[in-house]
């Protein structure tokens, strides 16, 4: 049986305001109950044998005995109403409670005791040939007992019994699709839910169960069904309306899933989990003001709700991006900035960082520089954030943008300080080495990672280009970036690699071939387009590599390029 939050209904199910309400019902009922007895003995020739139980405290262990099983205090209980010396008729009663007191306790040995006890007495009233609906109480208890003890065969058993001769009885018929729940029989268990589902077609329980059960044997549309007679049965229960849509979802119709939200807000518009859940469905279907609405509207709604703060920053964060995807960057850096340290907030600064970046390379004005270098530097100094690998080496990235390769190196060795011999960070390190002339040190860098991980790629590369570029040991170049390829066949950074060490060799048009399918998977990368034009000049063809040259240049304005494009227009 699933577990019930406050308002939802079912058969097990006692909310606490209940048991409140009762207990003190039960008080007032007691009261006049001993008033009417004072009065009657009174009035009554057996006055004297009535005071006499009355002094014995019979009503007072009675209702000190309910006072504390609807308080929730089993113990006292017990002790009360033990003490009770109640009539034949009543005992079978005060055994089924006391039963079900142990139950509550986890005693299921003490338990059974006294429900054996209670069905013995019930049996000789009612005689045991008919199932009174008293005698179904007590053996659901005792099946229950049972389960508890983890006699799930012996439970099951007393269920069918039951059944045998009440085979429509909605307890027994939930409590023993339960049962085959519990022991992945789920053919049996939809058999048994099937038949409460048609003879109590009001209940939710039944509709509910199945759509679990179906959900697992791949029987989508019989889960569907179900979820959808249980929300026109209760529109106001929650779990289904969830359900369903994780339903949808799963099968990939997020148009539905979205549908069933929107019924449900319609129920309950201050609802946060749906609210967010539709607003991350609108957003993964690039419906971007949707989204933003409904993440502002959870925002709204969560505004006291302290322990949402993570979900709050999802939501911010979301909004922001959508803002940046539709290139409306001011809007989206503001949501980026409400960000709090926590979830999605280095991912804010690190997109923010790149849209500066950008704007720097376009513009080359320092203030974009100054943020980036400002931002890395506050949240170096953040305990929480400095403690997580993303921002080491992202920032490490950003900063080598920027060209400040010695903060970049600074930022690298303080995170290989918190994460020692991490591949990633180490080659970042190397670069930063390789940018600031520190050869030596950028290759003894590459090195320490190949000890650490022979197979690393990257740094295999790194070690045969820098041999390509400098025109040295050609065959073990070559040798170092084929054995990087077999590792990484798809880059684009190895294959332009191997062109070069081709290129070296003079085998132009083997290196021609490598630095196209390159530039394909990279699109206009400047170093790649530089190889290329110098590919075509080997070739004698002047227009092509002017044409690359050029569009190198564009990219990346460096001295070697722009000397080949002097060179080659004067041939024109």
């Amino acid at each position: 049986m699933h577990k019930r939050e406050k308002r939802e209904y079912g058969i097990f199910y006692i909310a606490e305001k209940k048991r409140l309400i009762t207990a003190i019902y039960l008080c007032i009922v007691l009261f006049f109950i001993l008033f009417n007895v004072i009065y009657f003995v009174n009035k009554t020739e057996a006055a004297g044998f009535i005071k006499a139980r009355l002094k014995s405290e019979t009503v007072f262990n009675a209702a000190a005995g309910y006072i504390n099983y609807y308080g929730g205090n089993y113990r006292s209980a017990i002790k009360y109403f033990k003490k009770e010396p109640s009539s034949y008729f009543q005992k079978p009663y005060l055994n089924y409670i006391t039963a079900l007191l142990y139950f509550k306790q986890f005693q299921y040995k003490k338990a059974l005791k006294y429900i054996d006890a209670a069905l013995k007495l019930i049996d000789k009233i009612n005689g045991s040939g008919k199932l009174w609906a008293s005698h179904i109480k007590y053996l659901i208890l005792k099946a229950k007992i049972e389960a508890g003890d983890n006699n799930m065969k012996r439970s099951a058993t007393i269920l069918k019994s039951i059944l045998d001769k009440n085979p429509y009885n909605l307890k027994a018929l939930l409590f023993i699709a339960n049962i085959y729940i519990y022991k992945n029989d789920l053919k049996t268990a939809a058999f048994y839910l099937n038949i409460a589902k048609m003879q109590h077609p009001g209940n939710i329980d039944s509709y509910y169960l199945l759509s679990k059960i179906y959900s697992v044997l791949n029987k989508k549309n019989k889960a569907e069904k179900n979820l959808i007679s249980l929300i026109n049965i209760d529109p106001y229960f929650k779990k289904a309306y969830f359900r369903l849509a994780a339903l949808y979802i799963l099968d990939g119709k997020i148009k539905k899933a979205t549908v069933v939200f929107d019924k449900y807000l319609k129920i309950n518009p201050y609802s946060k989990t749906a609210l967010y859940q539709s607003a991350i469905l609108e957003y993964t279907q690039k419906k971007y003001p949707q989204a933003r609405k409904r993440f502002l509207d959870f925002i709204r709604v969560s505004a006291a709700a302290k322990n949402n703060f993570r979900l709050k920053n999802n939501a911010y964060f979301f909004i922001g991006i959508s803002y940046i995807l539709e290139k409306k960057y001011k809007k989206g850096l503001s949501f980026l900035g409400m960000l709090k340290p926590g979830r999605h907030y280095i991912d804010a600064k690190l997109e923010t960082m790149e849209i500066y970046i950008n704007r720097y390379k376009k513009t080359h004005k320092r203030k974009y520089k100054k943020y980036i270098i400002s931002t890395v530097s506050k949240m170096l100094n953040d305990n929480v954030i400095k403690k997580n690998l993303k921002f080491y080496y992202f920032s490490a990235i950003a900063l080598s943008e920027v060209k400040d390769y010695k903060f970049s190196k600074l930022v690298i060795e303080k995170g290989l300080f918190k994460f020692k011999n991490n591949t990633a960070l180490l080659y970042e390190l190397g670069s930063a080495y390789h940018y600031l002339k520190a050869d030596k040190k950028a290759i003894a860098v590459m090195k320490k990672i190949l000890k650490i991980n022979p197979y690393d790629a990257s740094a295999l590369n790194y070690l045969g280009y820098y041999l390509a570029v400098k025109n040295k040991n050609i065959e073990t170049a070559e040798k170092l970036i084929k054995k990087a390829l077999s590792y990484d066949k798809n880059s684009p950074f190895i294959i332009d690699s191997l062109g070069f060490v081709y290129y070296r060799e003079g085998k132009y048009a083997e290196a021609l071939k490598l630095f196209k399918t390159a530039l394909k998977k990279l699109g206009k990368s400047p170093t790649v387009l530089k190889h290329t034009g110098m590919d075509y000049l080997k070739l004698k063809n002047y227009k092509k590599a002017l044409e690359y040259f050029n569009e190198s240049y564009k990219i990346k304005k460096t001295e070697q390029v722009k000397k080949y494009i002097n060179e080659l227009e004067k041939i024109h």
